[in-house]
């Protein structure tokens, strides 16, 4: 099993065609096919189901896949820990971030990063299904490092760094009856519409679980991606949010109430696959994030 085998696997692996896979990896197609059929044929068994009109992974081709990206993450590794020595650290840089983040200035701190490292390719992506979806891409490494909000810092398989604790409470339009008062039960609120993120971000999974423990089941009237547009919906008087303090409220004429019992609490935190070594890369950019905390109190 060679090193240019498992790229092309992984390729057409993730692209689930062999001509973009031929693209991607900027051999021709013939190449790419005799390659997965000598590595099919190497192995005994069939790692692609192929047609006309679809390619589509086998099981045996389904177990491959993160074992082959582990290799060619090793190999890198490996390559880039050698050629450090001569020219600094290089390869890559993949950064989960959630949507609406001002706690961190990441602007800043990715041109610190590039600044220090100059080798290193950085991408940035947000996931549309929030903490869950970056976890998830944590653990089948296609992300080094995520920003990510969590109950708990004892994730199976995944390593956290706390950056900062948020304490959730009521958001209130300045003109609604709750917001003149300094505290609120879940079931004053159980009638009223509520604005949250979708399920699988962190702020709604620990927001239903709240209402759920109170023998409340919320109405989620608005769904949105980001949380430091909530404000403003608020304002508007679409509804109320269980939210940590938001730097946006400076610009909505919306009012904290508390919640008694008080919400539970939940942790933004810089996370990474546990079961594997960091990469060079990836400790350098962990080690700079401090340095460009903007507020531990705001979101």
């Amino acid at each position: 099993m060679e090193h240019r085998q498992l790229e092309f696997f992984v390729a057409v692996a993730e692209e689930l065609n062999f001509t973009r896979a031929a693209q991607r990896t900027h051999a021709v197609q013939s190449t790419v096919s005799a390659s997965i059929r000598a590595l099919e044929a190497d192995l005994g068994v069939q790692l692609f189901e192929r047609s006309t009109s679809r390619v589509a992974l086998t099981e045996a081709g389904q177990v491959l896949l993160p074992e082959a990206r582990q290799a060619l993450d090793a190999l890198a590794g490996a390559r880039s820990a050698v050629d450090g020595l001569r020219t600094g650290i290089t390869g890559s840089l993949r950064i989960g971030t959630l949507s609406g983040l001002t706690a961190v200035d990441l602007p800043g701190l990715i041109l610190d990063f590039r600044r220090r490292h100059p080798g290193v390719r950085v991408s940035l992506k947000a996931d549309a299904a929030g903490t869950n979806g970056l976890l998830e891409g944590l653990s089948s490494q296609t992300l080094d490092v995520a920003f990510v909000g969590v109950q708990t810092l004892s994730v199976p398989a995944v390593h956290l760094d706390a950056i900062a604790t948020f304490q959730p409470r009521l958001m209130v339009a300045a003109d609604h009856p709750l917001a003149g008062r300094e505290s609120v039960a879940p079931r004053e609120v159980a009638d009223e519409a509520f604005i949250d993120l979708p399920p699988g971000f962190c702020n709604r999974i620990r927001s239903d679980n709240d209402f759920r423990r109170a023998g409340i089941t919320r109405t989620i009237a608005v769904e949105v991606a980001d949380l430091s547009t909530i404000p403003g919906y608020v304002e508007a008087g679409l509804g109320l949010a269980l939210v940590p303090p938001l730097a946006a409220e400076a610009d909505a004429d919306v009012v904290p109430v508390a919640l008694d019992p008080p919400a539970q609490t939940w942790t933004l935190a810089l996370a990474r696959n546990g079961t594997t070594a960091p990469t060079r890369a990836t400790r350098a950019f962990a080690q700079l994030v401090d340095r460009h905390v903007v507020r531990r109190d705001f979101y």
